[in-house]
């Protein structure tokens, strides 16, 4: 969020331009489509280059790569359809990998792999060399001597071939890893942790507001751009933004309280882009709300995946201790270091996880191994992240308890019972609550 100082990780849709460019490069095709445009292009040059003295050039220092030109259109008939070849396997294996990877856990994580760098550059590289083959093999006369043939462009042919076979190869092995829920867990949390919003906190004040401008239409808040929303805040009057990224709002609902009147209401809404999906671009509440999916989903009976599960607490735990700092007492309201004059309710700690651990506790409660972990990571967050919010002990000792109560009603045996009772005492105690 520009102004609210992101540190590092995922940069979220801040604006309308941000959006539309994300829609536009998140994908398997508009790269693609760049390729295949490219292609003719890079041939034509290379084509003049060859009839401009390049193939002479290449003849006269003895380096033909081929002895025929008939040799050589048939070799680039080979390459365009071992090319077409490895589309065509490629695309299938990436549909194949997609299914299966989102059959089990990560429904939620197709948008994060639509948006694999490397994929997409695979994909472009295999449509480029397709054309550029196929073009370079219909510029050929089997019956035309050595200096007629396009030799440099040949070569070029060839040259692309070995490049797309090493880059299929390492595109295939990245694919095959998507597969792997961990990684893609370990990943979702490194963006959460990163993705931190510094803010501070104020003291609430009673404010009548004058003015709001309201939702344009359905939708999912996909960020907020704080330095456009100032500009068009110019009166220097509080604000309160009254929805946060990720957050479902409805056509006429409010976007915005403005002490007074909003002079360019077009201004703050193209600040505050709306999506039709959540979506990885929203940022950490996307984020924290994933893992909790996936650690819900592999609780459920269908998945069973108890590991995949411990996996998914132990990185949002990691996450919840890069958002420690931005806890706000009760009676304050989070605002941004750089613009706070604009209150941000919902970005605070609380906003992101309040509602995401209330479903958590509802999933691990009929497995006492999964909420003593999270007991025991809680107990980890105290004592490391937060000796400067005495606040946020308190919100987390009383969620620990509510887990704690809810799994211990759950219990079978009495182990368990006692397992978690001696957690929550431990927790307490480290808290200076027991």
């Amino acid at each position: 969020m520009d102004g609210a100082r992101f540190l590092t990780g995922p940069k979220p849709i801040n604006d309308l331009l941000g959006w539309f460019v994300h829609r536009l490069t998140a994908n398997y095709w508009s790269l693609a489509l760049c390729a295949v445009l490219a292609a003719p292009l890079v041939f034509a040059a290379s084509l003049h280059a060859d009839r401009n003295g390049l193939t002479a050039w290449i003849l006269e220092h003895d380096l033909a790569p081929v002895a025929t030109a008939e040799t050589a259109r048939d070799a680039a008939a080979l390459i365009a359809g071992i090319d077409a070849a490895f589309l065509t396997l490629y695309f299938s294996i990436s549909l194949i990998v997609l299914t299966i990877a989102a059959g089990n856990l990560g429904v939620r994580l197709i948008d994060r792999w639509l948006a694999k760098r490397l994929v997409r550059i695979s994909i472009a590289g295999l449509c480029f060399t397709l054309i550029h083959a196929t073009l370079t093999m219909n510029a050929m006369d089997a019956d035309a001597g050595l200096i007629d043939t396009p030799l440099a462009t040949f070569a070029s042919t060839v040259l692309l071939l070995m490049i797309n076979t090493v880059m299929l190869a390492v595109a295939t092995h990245d694919l095959g890893r998507t597969m792997f829920i961990d990684r893609a867990i370990d990943a979702v949390a490194s963006d959460g942790r990163k993705s931190v919003v510094l803010l501070q906190q104020v003291p609430q004040t009673q404010t009548d507001w004058a003015d709001t401008v309201k939702a344009p239409r359905n939708g999912y808040i996909e960020g907020v751009e704080l330095k456009r929303l100032s500009k068009a805040l110019a009166s220097g009057s509080e604000s309160r933004l009254e929805v946060a990224p990720g957050q479902h709002v409805l056509k006429g609902q409010t976007l915005i309280s403005c002490q007074s009147q909003c002079e360019y209401p077009k201004a703050v809404l193209r600040a505050i882009p709306i999506g039709k999906f959540r979506s990885n671009t929203q940022g950490a509440v996307f984020q924290i709300r994933l893992l909790v999916e996936i650690a819900a989903r592999a609780l459920s009976p269908a998945v069973n995946d108890f590991y995949t599960a411990l996996a998914a607490v132990d990185a949002l735990t990691e996450v919840a201790s890069g958002h420690c700092r931005n806890w706000v007492d009760e009676g304050n309201v989070p605002v941004s270091l750089d613009y706070p004059s604009i209150a941000l309710p919902g970005q605070d700690f609380r906003g992101l996880f309040e509602d995401p651990l209330a479903a958590l506790r509802q999933a691990a409660a009929d497995y006492p191994s999964v909420s003593i972990r999270i007991i025991g990571n809680v107990q980890r967050l105290v004592r490391l992240h937060c000796s400067h919010a005495p606040g946020l002990v308190v919100f987390l000792v009383e969620y620990a308890s509510e887990l704690h109560q809810q799994a211990r009603a759950r219990c079978e045996i009495d182990m368990d019972r006692d397992t978690l009772d001696r957690r929550l005492a431990e927790l307490k105690k480290e808290a200076g609550t027991g």
